[in-house]
């Protein structure tokens, strides 16, 4: 039912604009009607799309991607729009090959490895190193402050690579954030599953603006020095977690578009006992 939401708002966009245009406005409204309309219960949740292959086909024959603009006008309903060329919106983990890959023998504790949460995902990686050797290689005894997720809102004035977009107030989530001398890293957490090959990058850009903007307009954010983002992946296995982490900045931080790989690795972390 979800894909039929995805859908129908494709269908309400062409009828309502120019064929081939690369933006198509829609409303918080329009999702409700529409999900009304199928029976869907959820409708919050159908213009979130965090990698390409859960996309309804209307939006992969369209080659569109969401974007979440929030509220322009205060009262009025939050708006998203779909934009077209999935290449701007999701991007692709870079491989990484069997010699990139570190074994780690580990004895798991009685909370490791319990749930599925994205929140347990983070935990079991930073209870196990594996973050540190991610991002202070050198200086494994680095104590980075920890702040665990929470929502925020803001503006983000931003385009996606030449496309202006219409922003208003966005709420956005932010799994967790690093901050060691000066440098803040954002992260997003997620469970392997199959085709699972790109993410939204949104997800990560969204907790980067945050952090950019309070950077520049200086609202506590002085002693920021530099901001990238981190995305973590675990797979299970009967013998713990394979473990990927991929790092990136985004060159412009202007362009959601404008993302770049700084490093990739990965980790199997595996149980004494397996």
């Amino acid at each position: 039912m979800k894909h039929q939401v995805q859908d129908g708002l494709v269908d309400l966009c062409m009828a309502s604009g120019d064929p081939g245009q690369q933006l198509y406005i829609f409303s918080n409204d329009d999702v409700k009607r529409i999900s009304s309309e199928v029976g869907f219960r959820n409708p919050f949740d159908a213009t979130h799309i965090d990698c390409s292959r859960n996309r309804s086909m209307r939006m992969k024959e369209e080659d569109l991607f969401v974007v979440h603009l929030g509220t322009r006008v205060s009262g009025e309903s939050a708006e998203h729009a779909f934009v077209r060329g999935s290449h701007l919106g999701y991007h692709s983990f870079e491989h990484i090959s069997d010699d990139q890959y570190q074994d780690i023998q580990y004895s798991p504790g009685p909370l490791d490895e319990k749930d599925t949460s994205e929140a347990n995902i983070l935990s079991l990686v930073y209870n196990h190193g594996i973050l540190q050797r991610v991002l202070y290689p050198y200086d494994l005894r680095a104590q980075p402050h920890i702040y665990m997720s929470h929502r925020s809102k803001m503006n983000p004035q931003h385009r996606v690579g030449d496309i202006q977009l219409p922003t208003g107030i966005t709420q956005f989530e932010v799994d967790m954030t690093f901050e060691y001398d000066g440098k803040v890293t954002v992260f997003e957490g997620k469970n392997w599953s199959t085709n699972r090959d790109d993410f939204a990058v949104y997800q990560l850009y969204m907790p980067f603006r945050y952090f950019d903007k309070m950077r520049r307009e200086r609202a506590g954010g002085g002693k920021i020095l530099d901001i990238n983002c981190c995305y973590v992946l675990r797979r299970k296995h009967s013998w713990g977690s394979e473990i990927t982490a991929h790092v990136y900045t985004f060159t412009d931080p202007d362009d959601m578009a404008s993302i770049e790989l700084v490093e990739a690795k990965g980790f199997r972390l595996r149980r004494i006992d397996a």
